[in-house]
């Protein structure tokens, strides 16, 4: 019978069991290696910009078009020929100057005839008149005179007046806008002729939100208004107040306010031009100011702290308007976050990707509707 002790030691196995135990050991010092490595920080990409310092406002931005205080449109008061339109658009013309004529020869005619019949009717009744007083005609014949003197009289005078109106005549200083006849051709009493304005007297009107109304009702004559005029390169004009609706429009809920602009015409401002008219509600000036898609959600104006990491105020602005809002003076050194402030956390470590400032319009944070 043989004993265990005589069983003879197997190097092969003691090698599987040296392996094995090698394998577990580095497995578990991996693991525990891996445990004990800080996880890589995620630097959250922004974009930040720095307050501009200026003047920000609150503005109604509208549009309309040009018009002339004086605008009229000559039309033939008699029927006739056309025997000249002295007139061509943009030439100007002075009040009481002949534009336009029409052929006078039926009229001075008809004037001729009347004034004939007129004179013999005041003779007859200058007659009867005095045969009337001395009672040698009777009180019909002197009333049949009279009433013959009288539409005689009357027949002459529109007969002068037809005549008369023959030659067209313009009633006001300005200019030639539109020629609609044809020298030459046939006109009819009411035939348009010429569309005459005054360039000296260029306005302009806007139809403004009946929102507005109180505030304009107590300070339209004092809001500073501006017009620009992309015809004219948007160039500027400062119109100045002239009249303020007393009512509001049911059919389209906005009130009417007119300006003049003047000196416009020497600039090269004409009626019919399109104009964006610009009314500044309220401004503040020397403040600091940014956009308003810096603000992220919940009100929380987030900011770049001294060790580069995101941090946030909550903040209400208190003067704003669509484009920027106002933030208190001593946040003016401040840099923040103007994108990809909605997806970082406080404290989290960022990566600046680009720094700005910001670019308002021409003349500081100015917006409007």
């Amino acid at each position: 019978m043989s004993s265990g002790r005589g069983r003879r030691f197997s190097p092969v196995k003691f090698g599987i069991f040296f392996v094995l135990i090698l394998l577990l050991g580095l497995v578990c010092w991996t693991i525990l290696r891996k445990t004990a490595e800080e996880p890589a920080e995620f630097l959250a990409p922004v974009i930040t910009i720095r307050p501009r310092r200026g003047r920000i406002e609150k503005t109604i931005s509208l549009s309309g078009q040009v018009e002339t205080g004086r605008l009229l449109t000559l039309v033939s008061r008699v029927s006739g020929t056309l025997l000249s339109l002295d007139a061509e658009p943009g030439m100007p013309v002075t009040k009481d100057q002949v534009v336009a004529q029409v052929d006078s020869a039926p009229y001075d005619l008809t004037y001729l005839q009347a004034r004939t019949a007129f004179l013999t009717a005041q003779s007859t009744w200058q007659r009867i008149s005095a045969l009337y007083a001395s009672k040698a005609v009777t009180r019909q014949r002197y009333e049949e005179a009279r009433t013959a003197y009288e539409s005689s009289k009357a027949q002459y005078e529109l007969a002068q007046l037809n005549r008369d109106y023959t030659l067209i005549r313009s009633p006001l200083d300005g200019v030639v806008l539109i020629r609609h006849s044809t020298q030459g051709g046939l006109v009819n009493a009411g035939t348009p002729l010429l569309t005459l304005g005054d360039l000296e007297d260029l306005r302009i009107r806007a139809s403004v939100p009946e929102l507005h109304y109180h505030f304009f009702a107590e300070h339209w004559e004092d809001i500073p208004v501006r017009l620009r005029v992309p015809a004219l390169g948007d160039e500027e004009f400062l119109p100045a107040p002239l009249s303020l609706a007393p009512y509001v429009s049911p059919e389209t809920r906005s009130f009417l306010v007119e300006y003049t602009i003047p000196g416009a015409a020497d600039r090269g401002l004409r009626p019919g031009m399109f104009v964006k008219v610009l009314f500044v509600l309220e401004s503040r000036e020397g403040v600091y100011y940014l956009p308003v898609r810096a603000l992220g959600s919940q009100n929380r104006l987030w900011y770049v702290d001294e060790v580069r990491r995101a941090q946030y105020r909550e903040y209400i602005p208190d003067f704003f308007n669509e484009d920027f809002f106002r933030i208190p003076e001593e946040w003016g050194s401040d840099e923040f976050i103007l994108e990809g402030q909605h997806f970082i956390t406080p404290g989290q470590r960022l990566t600046i990707l680009r720094e700005t400032l910001t670019d308002p319009p021409e003349g500081g944070g100015v917006s409007g509707p």
